[in-house]
């Protein structure tokens, strides 16, 4: 999360669940709205498929792993999630086309303790290791060109686009505002968990616990001298962009050493 606040990253919570993926403009998303029933719910190959036929018939081979993943070799280049609704369904992934994979590493890098125990109900995501479609060839890709051809493979001639009027665009944004930005549905709607973690520090191990429900810290506990005094800085606060770039306007104040030390500290919580 740090990472992506300093960057100017967004970090949304999608409605189908799973593990964190990273979006940039050399990532295609597809996504498909069909009939619900209970024999196609968890079937991915009919939409799958047929991008792998089209893929194949420009050099690239892949293939469908057990957990509906695509994959290059034994690197994945698509993850893909349903999602149910009444009687209609979506069924949505990705395709890593030319994406920049340094900053999809660094987005999705994590803090790694010496120990960490968790107790959840949420799904933990599964990590894989990631590339691009494109270093299987040496022609050029372009996203824009494979979207429009995956569109002739499913749609054919049968396949229009529909432009948005202006009042739809607005009742989208009236929804995405209250809802889709906000820190209820994007952090507080997670399930409560708790976590404990030992951690090391040039040469020290530090031991820590905290819970977070509804997106609030609770019953920090910091079992260190030197960083005890951050427990008041996280107890009742929401994990937020705001919280951590408070804690970072307070630590500014630090020398430069012990500063980057705390900073390594706190992005353990985020």
């Amino acid at each position: 999360m740090p990472y992506c606040w300093q960057h100017a990253i967004p970090v949304f919570r999608r409605i189908s669940g799973d593990g964190v993926v990273f979006h940039d403009e050399g990532n295609l998303n597809l996504s498909f709205i069909t009939q619900y029933t209970l024999k196609n719910f968890n079937q991915y190959r009919s939409f799958l498929e047929p991008v792998l036929n089209y893929l194949k018939s420009i050099g690239i081979s892949l293939t469908i792993d057990q957990r509906n993943n695509l994959r290059l070799g034994s690197k994945k280049v698509s993850g893909n999630a349903q999602f149910t609704s009444r009687n209609r369904m979506l069924s949505h992934g990705t395709l890593l086309i030319n994406s920049d994979l340094k900053r999809l590493k660094q987005t999705l890098k994590k803090s790694k303790p010496l120990m960490m125990q968790v107790e959840s109900r949420a799904t933990s995501s599964v990590r894989s290791s990631v590339t691009n479609i494109a270093v299987q060839i040496e022609t050029p890709l372009e996203v824009e060109q494979i979207a429009k051809d995956l569109k002739e493979v499913f749609g054919g001639q049968n396949f229009a686009a529909y432009q948005f009027t202006e009042a739809e665009w607005q009742k989208i944004v009236q929804l995405a505002n209250p809802k889709y930005h906000s820190f209820q549905w994007t952090v507080a709607e997670s399930p409560p968990l708790k976590i404990e973690k030992r951690i090391k520090l040039a040469s020290d191990v530090i031991h820590l616990r905290y819970e977070l429900q509804e997106g609030i810290f609770k019953k920090v506990e910091i079992f260190d001298r030197e960083f005890e005094f951050l427990k008041e800085m996280f107890e009742g606060q929401k994990l937020s962009e705001e919280l951590w770039r408070k804690i970072e306007t307070i630590l500014a104040d630090l020398s430069v050493e012990r500063r980057l030390k705390m900073e390594q500290f706190i992005n353990y919580f985020f």
